[in-house]
């Protein structure tokens, strides 16, 4: 599964592209900031899948890292093709803000756990 959201990833990025170039009606502002979205989305997973959490955090991460880039992703469908007054453009860095410091506060948590768990080597009697 880890080798598979690379490659989703590129896929999406490229179906993006492609239909912003193509499509009249999907303005090149949206295409951009929804190219942004997806390579963010691709960075989060990345360090989700090469940081030393536990399994049932990356599991849990696996899951909502795609939830809110869809979210995100819509979102950069449907705002105004404006910089000016564009509640979606906030809404979506808070979103990917906050999809950041989710996955920071477990990598701290998973290394604090890593290093004060006791070792295996002392045999209790």
């Amino acid at each position: 599964m880890k080798q598979i959201f690379p490659i989703l990833y590129v896929i999406f990025l490229m179906i993006n592209i492609v239909a912003g170039l193509i499509l009249s009606c999907y303005p090149m502002f949206n295409m951009g900031i929804n190219t942004v979205v997806i390579c963010v989305a691709a960075l989060f997973s990345y360090w989700v899948n090469k940081g030393s959490f536990k399994s049932a955090f990356t599991i849990s991460l696996a899951f909502i890292i795609p939830l809110f880039t869809l979210i995100e992703f819509i979102m950069g469908l449907l705002m105004p093709s404006q910089l000016e007054d564009n509640w979606g453009i906030i809404a979506i860095l808070c979103l990917m803000a906050f999809n950041g410091c989710l996955i920071y506060a477990i990598a701290k948590r998973s290394a604090n756990q890593v290093k004060n768990k006791p070792s295996q080597d002392c045999k209790s009697s």
